[in-house]
């Protein structure tokens, strides 16, 4: 349960904060725009998935939201 929780933040984090997908790809209305909202829906989907469309979807986006943060930190240390 609270690796579905984790991804679907990850997942709404990593769509509308860091590569702002809802804009590019002119939806920005609800859910697409809204952070928690997305969160919800993401989290709801996952619930219903199979073990394995879980699995994956942590994997992707769990690793594109903390390489994205990870990336920013070193900027700031190196810079």
């Amino acid at each position: 349960m609270i690796q579905i929780i984790i991804t679907s933040v990850c997942t709404s984090l990593f769509f509308i904060v860091i590569h702002n997908l809802h804009r590019k790809w002119k939806l920005n209305f609800k859910p697409f725009s809204c952070g928690s909202c997305l969160a919800a829906w993401v989290g709801v989907v996952l619930y219903l998935s199979p073990k394995l469309v879980v699995d994956i979807a942590s994997v992707v986006f769990i690793s594109g939201f903390l390489g994205a943060i990870i990336e920013t930190l070193m900027n700031k240390i190196w810079n």
